[in-house]
Order: structure tokens, then sequence, then C-alpha cells
């Protein structure tokens, strides 16, 4: 079978496990340790990727591995969640207090001055996943360059990360209603 012919049982196989476990997306036994996750999505990641097929596989079959990797993505970040849920203690309280809404950013050291930026400015994302932050940088990247393609896969892949975001779902939005416009 070919490698396109590969991807593309897979990805439907994904696709059809709709609401499952995600020891099942990732297609190992339950219970399997973290190291079998990792090992199975590194799998999943030399034959699926999206970048691999970008050239090769028309806009539609794209999109269904796109989405089928999105999901083995998410849970393979689900089975490394409990894992390190169980090892390690969060950092913060929950009362810990809000983040400032003014960053001072102090300017050359021989002046001692400082200048406030306002959060707006710094057009920083609302609070996500550091996995779906880093999607979202590169889909900015990639709008910034008008790869509008990119940009819906890089944000996809940060949904699947952070699947909770609503932010993210309404970046999707606006940059697939882009995509539509441009002829």
């Amino acid at each position: 079978m070919s490698v396109r012919a590969d991807v593309l049982l897979w990805a439907q196989r994904v696709i059809a496990r709709q609401g499952a476990a995600a020891h099942q997306i990732l297609e190992i036994a339950p219970g399997s340790g973290p190291e079998a996750a990792q090992e199975a999505f590194h799998r999943i990641a030399r034959m699926a990727h999206p970048d691999l097929h970008r050239r090769t596989l028309p806009p539609d079959e794209l999109e269904l591995v796109t989405t089928a990797y999105a999901r083995a993505a998410a849970a393979y970040q689900e089975l490394r969640g409990l894992r390190s849920t169980t090892r390690m203690r969060p950092i913060r309280d929950a009362a810990a207090p809000a983040v400032p809404t003014t960053t001072v950013i102090p300017t050359s050291p021989p002046s001692n001055k400082a200048v406030a930026v306002p959060d707006e400015l710094a057009s920083s994302p609302p609070r996500m996943a550091s996995k779906a932050l880093v999607h979202y940088r590169k889909a900015e990247l990639a709008l910034r360059r008008g790869e509008l393609t990119g940009a819906v896969l890089h944000l996809k892949m940060a949904i699947a990360s952070d699947p909770q975001s609503a932010f993210l779902r309404s970046a999707l939005a606006e940059v697939e209603a882009e995509v539509t416009k441009k002829p």
C-alpha cells in the first residue's frame, strides 16, 4: 500500500472513533504507560503529520488528515496530562493574585525610567496550554506571511492542545472566514 493510502486509512479510523478514549485513538492498550503513548504518538507524527502531506494531498484529504492528527495530538496530551498530574503538584495556588493589567518595561539601564504598556498593545492571548500557545504564535506568523491555510492548520493544532479555549475557536472561525473570501 502507498503512504498516501496508509495515512488516509489511519485518518478515517481516527475520525470514525468520535468520542473514543485516548488510548483507542493512539491505538495502544488500555493502561499502557506514558512511554507507550509517546512512542505511539511519535509513530503517528512520522507517518501522518499534516506538514508531510501539505503538497501531496488535495485540500479535502489534507483537512481529514489534519483533523485526525489534531485528535491524536489531543489524545497524547491527555495521556501526558494524566501522567504529569500524578507526579507533580501545581506551582501556584488557585487563589493566586491576578496578573496586573499593565506590564512595566524598563528602558535603558542608566535612565531608571519605566514605560507602562497596556496589555492590549502587548497582544497576549488569554491563558491557554503551552502547546496551544506555541501553535497560536505559529498561526500568527503564518498570517503575517499571508499563509491562511498554514494559519488554519496551526489554529486547529492549538485547539487540539486546548480544546476548551473559546478564544482559539473564535480565532479559527475568523481565519476560516478569510479563507472563504480569498479566490
